[in-house]
Parts: C-alpha cells; sequence; structure tokens
C-alpha cells in the first residue's frame, strides 16, 4: 500500500467547495472520479485533503493524500489527473509519503490570504478572486485592528451559526493587512486551525472597521465577549484562497511585504496550545 501525497490548486468559482456532495460538483468529487478511474477502482477511492474549503474559496496550496497500490509511475499518475480534470484543477505535485502522513491530522498550520479590490471599477483579473469595495477604506485602522486577532483566543464570535465544532479557542500566529499596490488590498491570515467560515468574518469585521460601520477595538470586544451579532458581516468566498499547508517535514514562514497586523512572536507569550480540531 503507498500514500500519495497531492498538491493541488484551484478556482473554486464552479464548485460547491472541496467536501463530495451528493447534488453539486466538487473538487474532491472530481478528483475522486478521475482517481478511481486512473486505477480501475469498482469502488471510488478516498482522497483525504487538509482543507474543507467553502464553496467558491480557491487554493494554490491544497494538501490531499490518497492511499492504494500504485500500477502506474506518479507522473503518469498525475497526467491522468490532470487529463480527467478540468483546467480550474491542477495537481501541480505527486509524492509518495510516510504511512502515517495524513493531509489533515498531520498538518500545523495554514495559511489564507483575502483579495479586496478597493475601486469603483471591476478588475477583470480579479472579478472571480476578490471583493470588490466602492467605498474608501482606512487600511491603517484594518492594519491594527488586525493585530488584536494574534495569539490564542476564543474566536466563538468569529464562526458560522452553524459550525459544530466542540472547542472554540484556536491560536493565529499572523495577521497581517498587506497594500502591495492600492487599490490591491491583502488579508494574509496564519493559524493551526480554524472555525467554519472564521477567515471570512475576521475580514468583514476589518473591513466593516475600515468603512467606519464598526468603530475601533470591535475585534478586542467580540475576542472577549464572544458575540457573533458585535462583528461585521461574513465576507463574499470567492476573495478567499487556501495559499499554503504546513507540515513537520515541509515547514515554512511566509515573506509577503508586511504593512500592519502582527505575528505571534511580535506579543507577549501566552499559555496553552493550539487547538488542532
Amino acid at each position: 500500500m503507498t500514500t500519495l501525497r497531492l498538491q493541488i490548486a484551484y478556482d473554486g468559482s464552479a464548485y460547491h467547495g472541496w467536501q463530495v456532495q451528493s447534488r453539486h460538483r466538487s473538487i474532491e468529487g472530481e478528483l475522486t472520479l478521475a482517481a478511481s478511474r486512473i486505477l480501475n477502482l469498482d469502488e471510488p477511492v478516498k482522497v483525504q485533503g487538509a482543507s474543507r474549503t467553502d464553496a467558491g474559496v480557491h487554493a494554490e496550496g491544497q494538501v490531499a493524500h490518497l492511499r492504494h497500490e500504485m500500477p502506474r509511475t506518479r507522473w503518469d499518475f498525475c497526467r491522468g489527473l490532470n487529463g480527467l480534470t478540468d483546467d480550474d484543477i491542477c495537481v501541480m505535485r505527486v509524492e509518495e509519503a510516510s504511512d502515517d502522513f495524513h493531509a489533515r491530522h498531520s498538518a500545523r498550520g495554514k495559511i489564507y490570504r483575502y483579495q479586496i479590490w478597493n475601486h469603483r471599477f471591476v478588475n477583470p483579473f480579479l472579478r472571480h478572486r476578490s471583493w470588490r469595495i466602492i467605498r474608501p477604506l482606512n487600511v491603517d485602522a484594518m492594519a491594527r485592528e488586525a493585530r488584536a486577532f494574534v495569539g490564542e483566543h476564543d474566536f466563538d464570535g468569529f464562526r458560522s451559526t452553524h459550525c459544530s465544532s466542540p472547542t472554540t479557542v484556536r491560536c493565529m500566529e499572523r495577521v497581517e493587512v498587506v497594500a502591495y499596490d492600492a487599490p490591491l488590498i491583502e488579508v494574509i491570515v496564519e493559524g493551526a486551525a480554524f472555525l467554519q467560515h472564521m477567515v471570512r468574518i475576521m475580514v468583514g469585521t476589518l473591513v466593516d472597521v475600515a468603512t467606519g460601520r464598526l468603530p475601533e477595538g470591535r475585534v478586542r470586544e467580540v475576542l472577549e465577549v464572544g458575540d457573533r451579532r458585535l462583528a461585521g458581516r461574513t465576507a463574499p468566498a470567492k476573495g478567499l484562497t487556501l495559499e499554503k499547508v504546513r507540515y513537520p517535514d515541509f515547514p515554512w514562514r511566509g515573506d509577503e511585504p508586511k504593512l500592519g497586523g502582527g505575528y505571534l512572536s511580535d506579543i507577549p507569550s501566552i499559555g496553552g496550545g493550539c487547538d488542532e480540531g
């Protein structure tokens, strides 16, 4: 039995998220069908992803694994997966992993990037990959507010009402607001684990502070009281991209330019660990 690790990029616009759906197309569903055809299986092979991205969310560094006796080379298998899926899915790399590797449970962190296009007119290259906001944004206020997310907190006020996670404490290592070239603004979030819609609610709250709909200091208030009603709106899914997944054998640290926000190393150490659920 061979364990294969897949690195996958996809445009999630046409899919109902990563997880297999009974009535809708999903990334996992398309890869499962392709892998099963290549391996000549009567029953679908399980393709386990590191992150169950929502409908409309994209990925540049999604990771998945599958286990099977491989009758083909890794290159042939990778080529076959790309040949049997649409061009909005790309398996960029296939490699053999250890027997105990699990794409989700072995992960030690993820980095998400959210793109905001702060302009009256639509950018044709970002229209499916960003949230267009016409009102001027106070980026400095966003950056200051982002610092409150860094560290270990109870994120109960920053999750979907449908989230079923039994624990809501999460550890954010980095939350940055980056303006590469206005009007493009990015929010970079790095952490060990996330709740449903958590990053999108975090971004929506930062935007609401930046437009004056919410006062500065609201992030810290929501973290303290855990009331979703006090937080901002949920940002649209299309602006969110899963950038990278970190594993013990593949450590990394992002090197994106830093405008504001913070790193976990920038604040005093705190007790307890990160929830890996």
